[in-house]
């Protein structure tokens, strides 16, 4: 079936319960986005693209026109209007991520490229656009420098930073964690091929390039159902606390898991024709932070200030 865009999409739509319960938690700390935004504007976002524009390959029309159609069509898909830039790096690889909270960069790895077909670069594209539209960036980016910038955290909090830090650190990673199950449903409403997303996590769990050409999804998803039983919220504390506290993305299995539960429940064929059949024009657009209705034409929500996805 053709890939279709859904209009006027809202990320609220899809997030995972586990990502806005844990970024409930990180918006709840006083003064932390505030702080945040100020290390990243004077610092972070600055060398963050210097290092990024001045190392890897960009995308564009002209360079690598397929890739570039590709972003260009799941930014259509997902409802993004501001396309974001794209780079290609050497890392060895199936990997890609994003940086920057004002004017994002998604970076692919060359072997992203190699070795995933057309459908599973879709949905790994998807995941990083997810990232940008749910408006995770500035938290995402923060938890991935926030050790290296302790000292900035012990001047500002009176010599308690170490504790502080430590404390956002673990709190950080957890909702970082979280928010990948969020951008896995973006990554699949991009692709809208539910094959193509198992077959990309088989790939990036490890799975051997040989057996690429003869991929047999059937026992991946097995497991995957199996591991509902050790769901997330179920897992014991102290064995998860132990295992995943440090890592900043969840288990490939658990992934596919969350996913799969999100499908079998009906929630995605329900995002699909809400937004691509014959009442899409009764549609309203929406802020992510309030749910007020806009009209299309703010940069910022009325109601909440909130910046509005895409603009």
């Amino acid at each position: 079936m053709e890939r279709q865009k859904l209009h006027l999409l809202n990320p609220r739509e899809y997030e995972h319960d586990f990502d806005r319960r844990a970024l409930d938690t990180l918006e709840g700390t006083p003064g932390l986005e505030k702080l945040m935004r100020k290390i990243n504007k004077h610092a972070i976002e600055r060398v963050s693209r210097i290092s990024y524009t001045g190392s890897y390959l960009k995308v564009n029309e002209n360079s690598f026109p397929d890739i570039y159609q590709l972003l260009e069509e799941v930014c259509t898909n997902l409802n993004l209007q501001d396309v974001p830039e794209l780079y290609i790096n050497y890392e060895p690889g199936i990997n890609a991520s994003t940086i920057g909270s004002e004017k994002p960069i998604i970076v692919l790895s060359r072997r992203s490229i190699d070795w995933l077909s057309t459908k599973e670069l879709l949905y790994v594209i998807g995941h990083e656009v997810g990232h940008i539209k749910s408006g995770h960036m500035l938290y995402l980016q923060m938890a991935r420098i926030l050790p290296y910038v302790s000292d900035i955290f012990s001047s500002a909090t009176l010599g308690l930073g170490g504790l502080v830090s430590t404390g956002m650190e673990i709190a950080l990673y957890h909702w970082y964690r979280m928010s990948e199950f969020t951008a896995d449903r973006a990554g699949l409403l991009a692709s809208q091929d539910s094959e193509a997303y198992i077959k990309a996590l088989m790939k990036i769990a490890g799975l051997p390039k040989k057996y690429y050409k003869n991929i047999k999804t059937e026992e991946f998803i097995k497991q995957a159902r199996e591991f509902k039983d050790y769901d997330y919220d179920s897992l014991d504390k102290v064995a998860k606390a132990a295992t995943i506290m440090w890592q900043d993305h969840p288990w490939t299995v658990m992934r596919a898991s969350e996913l799969l539960k999100w499908i079998e429940a009906g929630k995605y064929q329900e995002i699909i024709d809400k937004h691509t059949g014959d009442t899409v024009e009764s549609l309203e657009l929406t802020c992510i932070s309030c749910g007020s209705k806009l009209t299309g034409t703010e940069t910022f929500c009325g109601n909440c200030g909130a910046k509005i996805s895409g603009r």
